[in-house]
Order: C-alpha cells, then sequence, then structure tokens
C-alpha cells in the first residue's frame, strides 16, 4: 500500500501545484525525484513528527493541501497536540497518512504500535477516516481525501484482502454478503477474515 500511496501523491505533485508532502524521515528517500523537481511541496522536517503537523498546518493556511506522512504511533499519538491545534483549532485542512497501524509491525515494539489511532482521531470534529483494505484502493481513495477540502486520515496497512472493493458512499455501507440475523462491519483489510469468520451464517456483511 505505501508503494501506492507514494505513486499517487507523486502524480498529485505534479498535477496541482497546491500539493504538498511533509515528512518526518519516514519514506523521504522514495519522494527523492519529487523533491527534486518540487523542492518547496516536498518537505522532510526529519524526525520532530510534531514539527511535520504544525508545518503542515501552516502550508495548510497558506492555501496549500498538505499531505503529513508517518507511522502511526508517531503521526497521531506523538502529534496529537498538533494535530487538534495546528489543525483543528485553527480549521486548517490537511490529510494524514500513517503506516504500520494498529498491530502491523509488532516486531517494532510497543513504541509502534498504535490501535487506537482511529479512535483517537474521531475525538476530533470534522475528520473523514479512510481505511484502505487492498493496494488498488489507496490512490482512489487518497485523491478522494485530497480533493475533499476537509481533514483525513488515510490508514495504510501492511495487510490486504485478497481483492479491491469499490470505496462504499461517505456515510453508507458497501454490503459485501447478504444475510438476515445481525450486520457485521469490517473495516480495511479486516473484511477476508471477517468474511471467513462468519461464513455459513445468516449475517450481513458490510
Amino acid at each position: 500500500m505505501r508503494t501506492r500511496f507514494v505513486e499517487t501523491v507523486e502524480d498529485l505533485i505534479e498535477e496541482d501545484p497546491r500539493t504538498a508532502v511533509v515528512l518526518a524521515d519516514i519514506s523521504a528517500d522514495q519522494f527523492e525525484e519529487s523533491a527534486s523537481r518540487h523542492p518547496d511541496r516536498v518537505v522532510n522536517v526529519g524526525i520532530r513528527e510534531a514539527l511535520m503537523v504544525s508545518v503542515a498546518g501552516g502550508l495548510a493556511l497558506t492555501g496549500m493541501r498538505p499531505i503529513a506522512h508517518s507511522y502511526a504511533p508517531f503521526l497521531v499519538e506523538r502529534s496529537f497536540e498538533q494535530i487538534k491545534l495546528d489543525l483543528g483549532h485553527q480549521d486548517s485542512k490537511a490529510v494524514l497518512v500513517s503506516v504500520g497501524a494498529s498491530y502491523d509491525w509488532t516486531e517494532g515494539g510497543r513504541t509502534h504500535q498504535a490501535p487506537g489511532d482511529v479512535a483517537l482521531l474521531d475525538t476530533l470534529p470534522g475528520w473523514a477516516v479512510h481505511v484502505p483494505g487492498h493496494p488498488d484502493e489507496v490512490g482512489p481513495l487518497l485523491r478522494h481525501a485530497v480533493g475533499a477540502e476537509r481533514s483525513a486520515y488515510v490508514r495504510l496497512s501492511n495487510r490486504t484482502n485478497a481483492t479491491a472493493h469499490p470505496a462504499a458512499t461517505e456515510g453508507a455501507i458497501d454490503v459485501v454478503r447478504d444475510g438476515g440475523a445481525a450486520l457485521v462491519l469490517a473495516v480495511g483489510p479486516m473484511l477476508d477474515p471477517v468474511l471467513a469468520a462468519t461464513e455459513g451464517l445468516d449475517v450481513t456483511v458490510g
């Protein structure tokens, strides 16, 4: 998914002069070519995630559409005060894109685990959260998030469903399997495990 993210952001930088990406070393090497062409719109602040979010907020206030990117615990948990104040309080809208959310990178230890990232951002008003379940979903969801002119969180995973599914209309449910007894909601790459776990049960999966 991260590869698709980089490809999509590189395309957006070429297509729209308002698009910028702010990094804290993570994935900086993958944006070297874009940085050489657009040094004012590919910004690497070093290992300073709080500053990364503050810079994104400042860029948004100038009319730019910034994308800030890092591992979920550093992007969401470490930088939460800046997300709350520099983005939320200032009403400056940015797109946050994480990798390594939840327990994706268990070998990294507790410092690299963030099972509560979505719940934490859900305490703030006005945010949209997108969780792609397949690499082919990353590009369309990211383009939607950047074009929506609101604050958004895109949570990438190293897990994937076997096939991609079209994104549901915002506020709606994409029904994958019909049933009559109950509704089970699956988010992102949890769809395939949920479909397997509910096989033979009279439940709707969406």
